[in-house]
């Protein structure tokens, strides 16, 4: 993976995605920083992935629909 693909991710799933916070979480370890990735619209991290992917569909790709084979945070992020 290159940096350039990181910087591309970022700013196409800036604005769709909430901030949210590292959380340092010392009482587990004393150096344990937790993502707070729950505080997505999905509750998981799971919508960064889907929502790229699918940015990334060409027109005709887009055109045949997509199939979300999950049931949880996954589905919902496509």
């Amino acid at each position: 993976m290159k940096l350039e693909m990181i910087q591309e991710a970022k700013a196409v799933l800036k604005p769709i995605l909430n901030s949210t916070p590292l959380i340092d979480a010392v009482t587990l370890h004393d150096k344990l920083w937790i993502k707070a990735e729950n505080l997505q619209k999905t509750g998981a991290f799971k919508l960064r992935g889907a929502y790229f992917k699918l940015s990334k569909l060409t027109p005709e790709e887009k055109l045949s629909g997509v199939v979300a084979a999950s049931a949880g945070n996954h589905a919902q992020g496509v």
